[in-house]
């Protein structure tokens, strides 16, 4: 069977491969680089959240709403944000998860403020516990990866590709690229949104400083970076050399200077292999 020291560690590198194939659906297929990613992923665990806060109803029933909510959310913020492009995109949808943290705290009938939500345990059993979590967080990555898959080999994968290689060319082409860019929008939010539900149930509680988390936003764009953004492999390549990476520099270096080597490693990354490790592979 699986160890328990693996059963336990393992959910962190499965939220990190998930985060990362949800995000790349917009960032990397469609080339909208977004650091609102977190958005989603904290609108996902505040949905279920707060429906057991307000009406106790388990967490695990209410997982669809989570991806319903972050897909609606990602509707609104695409009417908006679409018009513009490039960093001005990056800097809005940084700003939108900005204004979800302070809706998060002020919202206190809703969210219980900055005090946060406590969700309850699966069972009082540790190994139990870990175990079923283990197989949450791996249903996470076989249902990211199976999206990022298919839409890679449709018609419609071709189109988000069409777009970020040249938006003008593509519409010039009969892509049609609102509603493209709209649905991939919708898609890579609504996996975060259960990736969120997930996430927040695991940590059994949420509160708006760590489910609104700027690194949460910036750690699949690393990732992408990584492993390769322009088909499904590279994310899960890029989380977990991600992971282990930064996993490995936190034990052996400790928190001060990890950051540091990590950033450097990433800056020899980009600029040796701009195509990322999959880049690589396939030269």
């Amino acid at each position: 069977g699986l160890s328990e020291f693996f059963v336990q560690q393992a959910f962190p590198l499965f939220f990190f491969i998930a985060l990362a194939q949800s995000w790349n659906i917009l960032g990397g297929y469609t080339g909208y680089l977004s650091l609102g990613h977190a958005g989603f992923v904290g609108i996902g665990g505040y949905t279920v959240g707060s429906l057991y806060f307000l009406f106790g109803w388990s967490p695990f029933w209410t997982f669809p709403l989570a991806a319903v909510s972050a897909g609606l959310l990602a509707l609104v913020i695409g009417a908006i944000c679409f018009r513009i492009r490039g960093s001005y995109f990056l800097i809005a949808t940084m700003l939108v998860l900005f204004i979800l943290q302070t809706l998060a705290v002020n919202l206190k009938g809703l969210t219980n403020g900055p005090n946060g939500i406590d969700l309850p345990l699966f069972t009082s059993d540790f190994k139990i516990e870990g175990r079923i979590w283990f197989y949450v967080g791996l249903a996470t990555v076989i249902l990211t990866t199976l999206v990022a898959a298919a839409i890679e080999r449709s018609r419609f994968g071709l189109s988000l590709m069409a777009i970020r290689e040249d938006e003008d060319v593509a519409r010039s082409m009969g892509v049609r690229v609102v509603h493209c860019k709209a649905y991939a929008f919708v898609v890579s939010a609504a996996l975060a949104g259960v990736i969120g539900a997930a996430y927040s149930y695991r940590a059994h509680t949420i509160e708006p400083s760590t489910a609104f988390n700027l690194d949460i936003s910036a750690a699949p764009i690393l990732m992408a970076i990584l492993g390769g953004s322009r088909n499904w492999v590279g994310p899960i390549i890029g989380a977990a050399l991600f992971h282990t990476i930064s996993t490995g520099l936190t034990l052996y270096i400790g928190n001060e200077y990890s950051d540091l080597v990590f950033a450097a490693i990433l800056a020899g990354v980009v600029l040796l292999l701009p195509q990322g490790i999959m880049g690589l592979i396939r030269k």
